[in-house]
C-alpha cells in the first residue's frame, strides 16, 4: 500500500508541474488588431529562454508602399531596423525559468505594432497552453495577458 501511495503522489507531482524544456516548440499567439498571428519558436541560449518569430499568419503587406513584401519591423525605434523582416527576430527574450513557480520570469516581449518592448512573464496553463503577460511595470501589475497555444 505504501508503494502505491508513493507512486501515486510521484505521478501526480510530475503531471502537475512542467519542465523548463516543455517551452520548446512552436506556439501561436492570439490575433493582433490587424488579424495577424505570430508563430513563435522557443530556444535556450546562455541559460536564458528566447522566442523568435518563425512565421506570421499574414506574412506580406496587402496594400500600400510595401504591397507583396514580407512584413517588416516598421515601428522599430531604431531606424536601421525598420526595414528588417519580422520573421527571425526575437519576439520574446531573456527569460529565466523559475522552478518554484513553474514559470519564466524577468523577460521581455516586443510589440511590432508599436515598436515597444514590455516586461513579460510566461506560465503554463497546461502542456499545450501558455499564459503570457506583458506589462509596463516590472512587477506585472499594469499589463495584458494573452493565451498562446502549442502548434502541432
Amino acid at each position: 500500500m505504501y508503494k502505491f501511495i508513493l507512486t501515486f503522489f510521484f505521478l501526480i507531482s510530475t503531471l502537475s508541474f512542467s519542465k523548463e524544456s516543455d517551452i520548446f516548440g512552436k506556439w501561436i499567439t492570439e490575433k493582433a488588431k490587424n488579424g495577424n498571428q505570430v508563430i513563435v519558436t522557443f530556444y535556450k541560449k546562455n541559460n536564458l529562454f528566447f522566442g523568435k518569430i518563425d512565421r506570421l499568419t499574414i506574412p506580406t503587406y496587402s496594400e500600400g508602399k510595401y504591397k507583396g513584401k514580407p512584413k517588416m519591423d516598421l515601428q522599430n525605434p531604431n531606424p536601421n531596423l525598420k526595414e528588417k523582416p519580422l520573421v527571425g527576430i526575437d519576439f520574446v527574450k531573456s527569460f529565466a525559468y523559475d522552478e518554484s513557480s513553474d514559470s519564466f520570469k524577468n523577460g521581455f516581449i516586443y510589440n511590432p505594432e508599436n515598436g515597444k518592448t514590455y516586461y513579460c512573464s510566461i506560465k503554463f496553463k497546461n502542456p499545450n497552453t501558455l499564459i503570457v503577460k506583458g506589462s509596463i511595470d516590472k512587477s506585472g501589475l499594469i499589463g495584458k495577458k494573452q493565451i498562446w497555444k502549442r502548434v502541432k
